[in-house]
């Protein structure tokens, strides 16, 4: 077996790889350069094994690659490969549902905590040269920047998959209300998570911190326009670690400008990067992240640690856990060299 990896993966991992055969870590952490086109195909050639996380892999690629028996893409949703020309080549293909539940998860929250205490206007306050004496400066944050505790506050999460369900986890210690929306998990099961399932509707009304952890699909595109909005309360803030396809940005940006809700949120955006002229920028009621929801270092453990034993059940003839295509998988028989 012949394997490229293009994602970064940890050294246990790469170790049980290496059990099988030749491993070409070339990981674009180190690399810094994606592959694509007829470079990919290059260094495709002669390999069994594709484990990436960034690179596009097209239906041009993968018809030219004639030893490719295993893709795995370490995303939870692997649009950066051609899923049905996959399958017509009966090639499984793997990805890594979850693999970033705990990093969104803990941004989220870091969000809500930034926001209900004012930490960045507190922070630029103690910077700023001209803030006068200490005890004016303390007072301004004692009378104008009081922020507020996240105990008994109602907290909103619009999607109680895998980020969801970790949101909710990390808010009980802090005594925190919690109601949902989402229509493929029941009431009971809601409740398992010390969650109240609500419609959408109530969820905006009664949220003191409305969270989005939705996928997007074509019921869910769009899915926080000017009228859901129109329901929060103006003391109530708007987090969104999810995706920005979900709003309606400019809905959302008249909102925080004539200050109809207290503030947002977002590591996510209809144009990435953020460019520097866009109106969020003149306000000062959002905190504005690069989609740096994954990023953390322990990522890379726990995208080896769904992949891997994945690629080595297909190797052995056993049924992998995260296949998008099962359908390939009663004629897949793996070719050992």
């Amino acid at each position: 077996m012949i394997a490229l990896v293009t994602a970064s993966l940890d050294e246990e991992g790469l170790a049980d790889l290496r059990k099988y055969g030749e491993v070409r870590y070339q990981p674009l952490f180190e690399t810094r350069q994606m592959l694509g086109g007829s470079r990919l195909v290059r260094a495709l050639e002669g390999v069994d094994v594709f484990i990436t996380e960034a690179d596009n892999l097209k239906e041009a690629q993968i018809e030219a690659l004639e030893t490719l028996q295993i893709i795995a893409s370490c995303r939870g949703n692997p649009v950066n490969i051609d899923i049905p020309s996959a399958t017509r080549k009966g090639i499984p293909v793997i990805h890594a549902p979850g693999r970033n539940a705990d990093a969104v998860a803990d941004l989220t929250l870091a969000l809500m905590l930034i926001l209900a205490r004012n930490i960045m206007q507190t922070a630029a306050l103690l910077r700023d040269p001209d803030r006068g004496s200490d005890m004016s400066a303390l007072a301004r944050v004692y009378f104008d920047l009081r922020g507020s505790e996240m105990w008994e506050k109602t907290v909103g999460i619009v999607g109680l998959g895998a980020i969801g369900r970790k949101v909710a986890a990390r808010l009980q210690p802090f005594g925190s209300k919690l109601i949902a929306h989402d229509p493929y998990i029941s009431e009971d099961a809601m409740a398992e998570y010390g969650v109240k399932k609500v419609d959408l509707d109530t969820l905006m009304r009664e949220s003191d911190y409305v969270t989005l952890h939705a996928m997007v699909t074509d019921e869910t595109r769009g899915m926080i326009g000017a009228r859901e909005i129109s329901l929060m309360k103006p003391t109530a803030y708007f987090i969104n670690t999810a995706r920005s396809a979900l709003t309606d940005e400019s809905a959302l940006y008249e909102a925080l400008r004539e200050k109809k809700i207290a503030g947002a949120g977002f590591d996510v955006f209809d144009k990435e990067p953020l460019p520097v002229d866009h109106p969020f920028m003149r306000l000062d009621n959002v905190v504005l992240l690069p989609h740096i929801g994954g990023a953390t270092h322990e990522i890379t453990t726990h995208q080896t640690q769904i992949v891997v034993p994945d690629i080595l059940r297909l190797i052995n003839g056993d049924k992998p856990l995260y296949v998008v295509n099962p359908e390939v998988l009663e004629s897949f028989k793996f070719r050992k060299n």
